[in-house]
This record gives structure tokens, sequence and C-alpha cells, in this order.
């Protein structure tokens, strides 16, 4: 690495990209195919998730938009303005919020888009990228106006984005039983009293994201005296579900 910002930044999200595939390029070529010396670092490549770092810069990039932190010391009193702290708290942000992905539509021309950070802390969502396409398409000004949203979320277990939220298992269950990529089931225990719950995945048309949510049309839960009843009760619900009546 040509920078020490590089091993800064990585550093920073490190708990959250243990499992991505990184890739590391100290010699870029510019928009002119000239050769400049940077850190490329691409942290997702199918969604171009990742950042690059210069003498004094550093660009986080992102699915098809991009941010540019930049030094402005010697034109600030000291402290005002850390470049480098600020672009490691937009990429904490980038790989633990979820990120809103807005597309706004003239006919079926896209127009412009937005990009929004989703807090889970009650801040409300900030938008961190926005880009007209007027000056680069014709766009039909009577054209009928559609938004299309994504919501895109990180994976920390497979090191990419998805549109899937990851699962979220509750903490109270004794036992988990995959039964597909997009159902499980919880075993739980009280007082010597076994109940389940089946989680499946749905989708959710205005964000644009699929999410785990309990099972529609099964069974309720009974109380069960041993686990192994429980979960032949809860396979049992499933398959009474996926049997043509």
């Amino acid at each position: 690495m040509n920078f020490e910002t590089t091993s800064i930044l990585l550093d920073a999200i490190k708990p959250y990209i243990e499992n991505a595939t990184l890739e590391i390029t100290g010699e870029n070529k510019d928009w002119r195919n000239r050769n400049y010396k940077s850190d490329f670092v691409t942290i997702d490549a199918k969604n171009h998730v990742g950042f690059e770092v210069l003498d004094n810069e550093v660009i986080a990039f992102y699915f098809t938009d991009h941010y540019h932190f930049e030094d402005y010391s010697s034109e600030l009193q000291d402290g005002e303005n850390n470049y480098v702290e600020r672009a490691k708290s937009f990429l904490r942000d980038l790989f633990e919020c979820k990120i809103r992905h807005v597309e706004y539509y003239k006919g079926k021309t896209l127009s412009s888009e937005k990009y929004f950070v989703m807090y889970h802390d009650g801040r409300e969502d900030e938008c961190i990228g926005y880009t007209w396409f007027g000056f680069s398409k014709f766009i039909n000004p009577f054209g009928k106006k559609t938004m299309r949203s994504t919501t895109w979320q990180f994976d920390k277990s497979k090191g990419v984005f998805t549109t899937r939220q990851p699962k979220s298992v509750d903490s109270n269950a004794i036992e988990i039983i995959d039964i597909s990529d997009d159902c499980y089931i919880e075993i739980f225990c009280n007082h010597n009293v076994y109940t389940y719950d089946i989680m499946e995945i749905d989708f959710d048309d205005y964000f644009g994201m699929y999410y785990w949510a309990p099972a529609v049309n099964v069974l309720p839960t009974g109380m069960y005296d041993t686990k192994e009843k429980a979960i032949a009760a809860a396979r049992e619900t499933l398959e009474c579900r996926a049997t043509p009546q």
C-alpha cells in the first residue's frame, strides 16, 4: 500500500469486512489512461463498493455513486477539518446501516437518483448522493413520473451487499432449524415447555428489500413437553401448508 491512510480506513471497518474479498491496487490509470499512484480498495466488486486513497483525498464509491473527502487543512484552523476521520465515519455508516437507492423516472427514462443512509438510532435518513441525468440523455418532460426503490444492507457473514436482510435470530431461541434459504424454525423453552416460531422471507415493495417475518398461513404454535415434539409439529405445519387442498 502507498498510504498510511489506507491502513487506517481498513482498520476502522475491519469488524464488517472480515469475510469480504478485498482487492487493493497501487498503480492505477486515470480517464486519459495515464498512470498515477493511489490505493484503490475494492471490497464488494459486484456492487462497486470500496474506496480510493490519494495524497490528500479519499474517494468512497458505492454502487453507481461516489463521495469525495478532501484535505482543506491549509485553508482552515487546526482541527476544523479532518478528512480521514470523516471518511472513516462515512465508511462505517455505509457498512453498518441500510442504504436506500431511489430512482426517479420520466416515462421509461431514468431522470435522477438519490442514495440515503437509513440510521437505526433514531436519526433522520441522510441523503449522501444525488445525480440528475438531464445533461447526458434526453428526458421527456411530459413523461409519467414513477419511482423505484432498492434497499441494500451489508451481510457481514458473506462479505457483500444484498437486498436480502441478513438472518436475525431471536436470542432466546434454544435451537434453529434451517428449512431452506427462505425459511427457518426457532425453538423456545420456558419452564420445561417447548414452543416454536417459523420465520420466512417476504418482500417489501416500497423499500425494495427482502426481510424476515413470521410465516403466514401456518398453524399457531402449541405447547410441547419435549423439544423433539415441538420440532416435529413445526415441520408438520409447514408440510400441511405446502400440500394442495
